[in-house]
């Protein structure tokens, strides 16, 4: 089997439907990582405090298959008319040890439901 890692970076107030909608694409599992970005957009500041959006970046290690499902997803849920709230993208997994072999019997379960 084939793995990609689905990388999402997005503002802290979007993690859990981030999550959602990664595991309703067939996501299983998420590493979450907090995050701080520097952008080229000026800071905002509120009575001389500056305001920095924190953001939380998601990570996980799918059946290449899943990946685009779950990329769409995050496209939907990260771009609209207003912008975008947050980037995702995919990284080929050549090579890969450790990943629990229940979780790629997960994996494999959900490709047999979904071909019948």
């Amino acid at each position: 089997m084939k793995f990609t890692a689905v990388v999402v970076i997005a503002p802290d107030d979007l993690e859990d439907t981030v999550i959602e909608q990664a595991q309703r694409a067939g996501a299983t599992g998420v590493t979450i990582l907090p995050g701080k970005g520097i952008g080229g957009e000026t800071k905002r500041t509120f009575f001389g405090l500056t305001f920095e959006g924190a953001q939380t970046v998601l990570l996980m290690v799918v059946g290449t298959h899943l990946a685009t499902p779950i990329l769409k997803a995050m496209h939907e849920l990260l771009v609209d008319e207003d912008g975008t709230r947050g980037i995702a993208f995919t990284v080929p997994i050549d090579h890969l040890t450790g990943i629990d072999m229940q979780q790629v019997a997960r994996f494999e379960e959900h490709l047999r439901r979904e071909g019948a």
